[in-house]
């Protein structure tokens, strides 16, 4: 981006990446955790402070008996805390690696890669239009 604010080539407005910047309100479908987290059989925690809330709690928004799994540099929330669930899982180090390493484990390299394929593929094709 070269440290130039992106601009819509119809409107010429600028354009907001699809985040939710600090202060500003969270959409409607983020709440719908409350009734996915419940029927939740396992969370995978990627990437993060967990210091940001609303998200930070959403650690603690699955049943106690179901597993939690940290792929992270550092620990944190309930994973750096003195006693964390009995069933807590924390793969410290890069995330990508981290990610692999699960992706290897459960024998879904080959749809990884397949994937990641058909994205790029995608994204080359909105390039090139």
């Amino acid at each position: 981006m070269e440290g130039r604010v992106p601009h819509c080539p119809v409107c010429t407005g600028v354009i907001k990446p699809d985040i939710v910047f600090f202060g500003e309100q969270l959409p409607q479908r983020f709440f719908l955790y409350l009734a996915d987290f419940p029927l939740a059989d396992l969370l995978l925690i990627l990437g993060t402070s967990l210091e940001v809330e609303p998200f930070a709690s959403l650690a603690h928004a699955v049943r106690s008996s179901i597993p939690r799994v940290l792929i992270n540099r550092d620990l944190v929330g309930p994973f750096a805390i003195q006693s964390p669930r009995y069933n807590d899982v924390a793969q410290l180090g890069d995330v990508i690696s981290g990610v692999e390493t699960l992706v290897n484990l459960l024998g879904w390299t080959e749809e990884l890669r397949d994937l990641i394929q058909r994205e790029t593929e995608k994204l080359d094709a909105q390039e090139d239009s």
